[in-house]
C-alpha cells in the first residue's frame, strides 16, 4: 500500500481502541512504517517499533470550532510572558491545515520563538460535510472528532496549576474548581454564635474567589489576602480558622504557632516564613513581601489569630495585607445557646441529659462566657454525674448496673457553675466580696440618697439611647465606707463585668507597667456588653503624697483619657471610683472627667451612731436606751465619728463594759 496518497488514518492498536491520525509523507521513514511524535505515542498510548493495523480514513465531519488546553511542555517552566491567544489561533490554522483532530488527543505547538507548548483537544463542534458541500445551513453540534478548516474557531484555555499567561478574545473560559468544597455543609460548621462574623469573612475574602477568573479580571479587583481574626481567648478564632480550611476544596491549610516560627539564630526565622510559601510558589510564582510584594501571591490566604490586635504592628494591617479584620467576641445570649447545643448535642442524641436540663436558662446564666468556658461548663457537669456513680471505698469503682442509667441533670451544670468554671471576663466576686465583709449600714439619710443617686447612674448607664459611659467618683473622709457603698453598687448593677483596678494590685510597679495594666482593665471591659469598673483610691494610684505634692502624670494622663473615652458602639460601661482627696482631684483638674460626684459624709448626728450601734448586735436594748440618753441632744464631732472605724472597734471589743465610753 503507498502512504503517499493518503491524507488520515484510523490506527488500531488492539483492544477496541482506534485513533485517527493525518499523515504526510517524509523521506526518513521507511516504507510501511509510521512515525509519531512523543505527545502522539502518549496520547494513543504506543511503544516503538509496535506492530500496528492502519486502513484509510476519510473525514465527514469539519470542525466548527475547537477548544484546546495549553500548557508548557516542560511542566516545571514558569513564565510570566504574555500568550496572545489570537496570534496563537492564527498560527495553529496555518501548522495544521486540514488535520483531523480527536478531543483528548495530544499535540506539540510551536509558537512563534516562545517556549513549546502542549496541546490537548478538549472539546470540539462540528457539522456534517455532507451539509457544507451541498451548501445548506447547518447546526454545530458535539462531536468526537473533526477536520480542521479555514474557518474553524480555535480558542485555548490555560491548563490547571499552569503558570502559563493567556491573553486576547480566543482564549476560552478557564477550567477551575469550586473554592468551596462541594460537600460541604454550613449548617455543620460547628461554630455558636458567630454567623455574622463568618458573613463578614465570606463577604470580603471569599465572594471574589467564587466568581469565574475572567469575570474577576474584567473588574480588575485582587483577592483579598489576608484575614486577622481577634478577640478574647476562648471565642472560637482558632476554630473558625480550622473550619474555613476544611471549608475550601484547595490545599489542606497550614496551621502554625508563632512560636514555632521564631529561631535564635539570625536569619532562620525568615527562612520558617519562606518555607511556609513554598507551596503556594511552586502552583503560581508571580514575607511581607510575599503577600503584595513584587512577587505576590494571588493563590494564597493568610489567616492570623491574635488576642492583643493592639500589639500588631500596623504595617501588617494596611490593605493588601491583613486587612481584613474582624473581631470574634463574646458571644451573646443567642450565641451561648447555639454554642450550649452544639456542645450537648450527643448527650441528648444518645439520652445521657436529663430533660430537666434548660439550655436557655443556662445560657442566661452564663453571661461573658466564651465558647471555651461554656465547653468547660459542659464537661465539668459531666464529671459531676460521673462522679455520682464512682464508689471511694479501698478501691476506686464503678457501678457497672448505673453505667446505663447515667444521666447529666440541672443540678450538674449548677454545682459547675458555682464551684468549677468561673469565665475570665466575669465578675471579680471574691474581691467584691471582701469589700463588703462588713456589709453597708444604712445609717441615715445620707446613705440612703448615694444608694438611690448610685442606682440612677446604673440606669443611665443601661439606658439604650445613652452614651455608653457612665462615671461616678464617691468621695469623702478615710474610714467613711467609700469602698463599700461603691463595692455594693457594683453588685447592684448586676453587670456581667466587674472589674476592680486597685492599687493594692499595683504595688512596685513603675509608671509605665501602671499604665499598661489600667490600659488592659479598660480594653477587657470594652469586649462585654455591660461593664462595670471600680477604681478604688485613686489618689494612691495616682501615687500622690501630700508632702511636696508629689504624684505621677503618666498615670493620671491615662486616667483623664480612659475616664472620658466613650465604649465601642453598642458597649455601656460604668466606672465608679472612690477617693478620700476630693480637693487633690479638683485641683488635677479629675472632676471634670466624672458624670456625677456622691459626697459620703461621716457622722454628725446622735441618730446616726445608734443606727450603727444597733445594726451591730453588740449591745442589748436597754445598753442602747442609756447611749441614747447620754447622747442625745449632742452634735458627734470629735469632729465626726468616723463610721469604719467605729465598727472595727465594736469587733474589736466585742461589747464595751461601759456604755458611756462609747
Amino acid at each position: 500500500m503507498s502512504f503517499l496518497c493518503l491524507r488520515h488514518i484510523k490506527v488500531h492498536t488492539g483492544g477496541g481502541q482506534n485513533f485517527i491520525f493525518s499523515i504526510k509523507p517524509h523521506p526518513s521513514i521507511p516504507r510501511y512504517q509510521v512515525g509519531f511524535s512523543l505527545p502522539q505515542r502518549k496520547w494513543a498510548v504506543l511503544s516503538l517499533n509496535q506492530d500496528i493495523s492502519v486502513e484509510q480514513y476519510h473525514p465527514d465531519e469539519y470542525l466548527s470550532s475547537i477548544v484546546l488546553e495549553a500548557d508548557f511542555m516542560q511542566k516545571k517552566t514558569t513564565s510570566q510572558e504574555q500568550y496572545d491567544t489570537d496570534e496563537m489561533a492564527k498560527e495553529f490554522l496555518y501548522a495544521f491545515p486540514n488535520q483531523t483532530f480527536t478531543v483528548g488527543q495530544q499535540l506539540a505547538f510551536a509558537f512563534k520563538d516562545k517556549k513549546l507548548l502542549l496541546l490537548v483537544v478538549k472539546d470540539i463542534e462540528a457539522v456534517a460535510g455532507g451539509a457544507i458541500k451541498d451548501g445548506k445551513e447547518a447546526k454545530p453540534r458535539k462531536a468526537k472528532i473533526g477536520q480542521l478548516i479555514p474557518n474553524t474557531v480555535v480558542q485555548f484555555e490555560k491548563a490547571e496549576s499552569s503558570s502559563l499567561n493567556l491573553v486576547g478574545k480566543s482564549k476560552g473560559k478557564q477550567v477551575r474548581q469550586s473554592i468551596i468544597n462541594p460537600d460541604w455543609d454550613f449548617q455543620k460548621m460547628g461554630i455558636g454564635g458567630l454567623s455574622n462574623e463568618f458573613n463578614a469573612i465570606f463577604r470580603r475574602a471569599f465572594a471574589s474567589r467564587v466568581f469565574p477568573p475572567e469575570i474577576v479580571e474584567q473588574l480588575g479587583c485582587k483577592h483579598v489576602k489576608g484575614i486577622l481574626l481577634y478577640g478574647p481567648p476562648g471565642t472560637g478564632k482558632t476554630l473558625m480558622a480550622r473550619q474555613i480550611g476544611n471549608m475550601l476544596n484547595a490545599r489542606e491549610p497550614k496551621i502554625v504557632n508563632g512560636p514555632q516560627i521564631l529561631d535564635k539564630y539570625v536569619g532562620e526565622s525568615e527562612a520558617n516564613v519562606r518555607r511556609l510559601f513554598a507551596e503556594a510558589e511552586e502552583e503560581e510564582k508571580r514575607l511581607l513581601s510575599k503577600i503584595d510584594g513584587v512577587e505576590q501571591l494571588n493563590n494564597i490566604l493568610v489567616i492570623g489569630m491574635t488576642n492583643r490586635r493592639d500589639m500588631i504592628d500596623e504595617a501588617l494591617l494596611r490593605p493588601g495585607r491583613l486587612e481584613v479584620q474582624v473581631e470574634i467576641s463574646l458571644p451573646n445570649e443567642e450565641g451561648r445557646l447555639q454554642i450550649l447545643d452544639i456542645h450537648t448535642a450527643r448527650m441528648k442524641r444518645f439520652k445521657k441529659i436529663c430533660p430537666e436540663v434548660d439550655l436557655y436558662e443556662l445560657a442566661c446564666l452564663t453571661k461573658n462566657f466564651s465558647g471555651a468556658e461554656l465547653e468547660g461548663l459542659v464537661r465539668a457537669a459531666q464529671a459531676t454525674a460521673m462522679n455520682r456513680l464512682i464508689k471511694a471505698s479501698n478501691k476506686v469503682e464503678v457501678d457497672p448496673e448505673a453505667i446505663e442509667k447515667l444521666l447529666v441533670t440541672r443540678l450538674d451544670f449548677m454545682h459547675a457553675l458555682e464551684n468549677d468554671i468561673k469565665p475570665a471576663f466575669g465578675t471579680a466576686q471574691e474581691i467584691i466580696n471582701q469589700f463588703l465583709a462588713r456589709g453597708v449600714i444604712n445609717w441615715g439619710p445620707p446613705v440612703t440618697n448615694i444608694m438611690e443617686d448610685g442606682m440612677l447612674c446604673i440606669q443611665q448607664s443601661r439606658a439604650t439611647d445613652s452614651y455608653g459611659l457612665v462615671s461616678v467618683l464617691i468621695e469623702g473622709p478615710p474610714n467613711a465606707g467609700k469602698t463599700a457603698l461603691a463595692a455594693q453598687l457594683a453588685k447592684n448593677s448586676d453587670f456581667p463585668f466587674v472589674k476592680v483596678c486597685s492599687p493594692e494590685e499595683m504595688v512596685g510597679f513603675t509608671e509605665t507597667a501602671k499604665c499598661l495594666t489600667i490600659r488592659k482593665i479598660f480594653d477587657d471591659a470594652y469586649r462585654s456588653t455591660l461593664s462595670c469598673i471600680l477604681v478604688d483610691n485613686i489618689e494612691r494610684l495616682l501615687d500622690y503624697g501630700p508632702i511636696g505634692p508629689r504624684y505621677s502624670n503618666l498615670t493620671l494622663q491615662a486616667l483623664l483619657v480612659l475616664l472620658k473615652k466613650q465604649p465601642p458602639p453598642g458597649k455601656k460601661l460604668l466606672i465608679l471610683c472612690t477617693t478620700s482627696r476630693r480637693q487633690v482631684l479638683e485641683e488635677m483638674e479629675m472632676l471634670s472627667a466624672f458624670t456625677a460626684v456622691l459626697h459620703v459624709p461621716n457622722l454628725s448626728k446622735a441618730e446616726h451612731l445608734l443606727s450603727v450601734l444597733e445594726a451591730s448586735d453588740v449591745f442589748s436594748n436597754q445598753e442602747l436606751k442609756k447611749i441614747a440618753h447620754m447622747v442625745h441632744g449632742k452634735r458627734q464631732t470629735d469632729e465626726h465619728v468616723r463610721v469604719l472605724k467605729l465598727i472595727t472597734k465594736l469587733e474589736e471589743d466585742g461589747a464595751l463594759e461601759d456604755p458611756g465610753m462609747a
